[in-house]
């Protein structure tokens, strides 16, 4: 962003009145100083934002692969609000569970 004297004695007197209404609640989230940036760094293009559940699925999917024991996929299903389906294709690249690598059982 630009930091000219000029352009930091303007942005600190910029208040929230002087930002459009629609954006208003995502100055309120991030403040005037951090809104200004996001819009140097968009440029006025759009930013898409995802939604929650898709940024925090590869955590929640680390956790149910930590939480699985090879028979609890329904519970698994009810406590994150998936389907058993879900839970399988989260776990599809799993190894069985209980069953040893070629390198484990010394066959290699």
């Amino acid at each position: 962003m630009v930091t000219d004297r000029i352009t930091k004695e303007l942005i600190h007197e910029t208040t929230i009145e002087d930002i459009s209404e629609s954006y208003r609640p995502v100055v309120e989230i991030v403040g005037i100083e951090k809104f200004l940036e996001l819009s140097d760094y968009a440029r006025g293009d759009e930013l898409y934002f995802p939604k929650v559940e898709n940024i925090i699925a590869p955590a929640r999917n680390r956790r149910i692969k930590k939480e699985w024991n090879g028979y609890n996929s329904k519970e698994l299903a009810d406590r994150y609000n998936l389907t058993t389906k879900q839970i399988g294709n989260i776990l599809k690249d799993e190894p069985v569970y209980g069953q040893m690598s070629l390198e484990e059982c010394g066959l290699c």
